[in-house]
């Protein structure tokens, strides 16, 4: 079979956090599909492929560092794609399956450099997810890993508070991701994730119907019977036996304070999404944060005094 004849790949792509992992186990539980749980073989690809480059411009790196040696930097692309599919390819076949399906949440931290590799033969399902749930739950996963991954890192690098830094991740992952899927319409299906766990059936017919394999609601029972596919990936959905939609509107418990620092970050992107904006209320005297401001104000006024 020719590369041509080969049913495409599908690479879930998605902001960490936006339901990656159960849109995973969903496409690996079907009879044609094989998805694995996080190879990181995609964005390890997207850091070889990245590019430093000094305050002249000179590029330093794999491709422009080889392109010295005479290996072209489409060369490079395609020796990694080979490696990258063929990997992905062994994996279906070893589960009897005809296709395979990557997620890796931080490849989306890199489609300047994967979008090339990828090529014209893979199909993208882009899954959002309300900005202020994403932050909370990255908020979440960093207080159970105690660390920042490097590409998160950055973000409370330059803002020192975390919910801030992370919508702020969220926003610059997510509007990339809508740039990339306009550029390849044809070949993306958007869905939110607040539609998947709650109307759960008719988002995935309309998501296997783009992808071209039957589906019936026999399937979503499937997904929650396997337990031997767990891998890398959000641990909360391993500890369900049923599509849940509990985590949808966490955000809403956020202090008034917080939302209106938040509001101004996420909003423009939110209605990109298709979210209606967040109205942040008014601080009140019941407020912490207010609480404090007023006592500073009231002792400033008695140092005058």
């Amino acid at each position: 079979m020719t590369d041509s004849q080969k049913p495409p790949g599908i690479i879930i792509l998605g902001a960490p956090r936006s339901g990656t992992t159960l849109l995973r186990r969903i496409l690996n539980a079907h009879p044609a599909i094989a998805c694995p749980g996080e190879t990181n073989v995609f964005s390890g690809c997207g850091r070889f492929l990245r590019e430093e480059h000094t305050v002249d411009g000179t590029a330093i790196g794999p491709l422009s560092g080889l392109s010295f040696a005479g290996i072209e930097p489409a060369r490079v692309r395609a020796d990694l794609r080979q490696l990258a599919f063929g990997y992905l390819e062994e994996f279906a076949a070893s589960e009897g399956k005809t296709r395979w399906a990557e997620k890796t949440a931080f490849n989306s931290f890199y489609l300047d450099e994967l979008e090339p590799l990828w090529g014209d033969d893979v199909q993208f399902v882009l899954i959002l997810r309300h900005g202020l749930d994403v932050t909370t739950s990255i908020q979440d996963l960093c207080d159970v890993n105690g660390a920042y991954l490097e590409e998160v890192h950055r973000y409370v690098h330059a803002e020192p508070i975390p919910k801030l830094a992370f919508a702020r991740l969220w926003v610059d992952v997510t509007e990339r991701l809508l740039d990339f899927a306009e550029r390849h319409v044809e070949r993306t299906h958007r869905l939110r994730y607040e539609d998947l766990v709650t109307t759960p059936e008719n988002a995935l017919n309309e998501l296997f119907a783009f992808l071209g394999e039957d589906w019936s609601s026999d399937g979503l029972a499937a997904v929650f019977e396997r337990t031997d596919d767990i891998g890398l990936g959000d641990w909360k959905t391993y500890e369900k036996n049923a599509v849940s939609n509990e985590s949808v509107g966490k955000w809403r418990r956020l202090p008034a304070h917080l939302l209106s620092r938040l509001a101004p970050i996420v909003n423009p992107t939110l209605e990109r999404c298709g979210y209606e904006p967040v109205k942040a209320k008014k601080r009140s005297v019941d407020d912490p944060q207010r609480r404090y401001e007023l006592a500073m104000m009231l002792g400033r006024m008695k140092q005058g005094d």
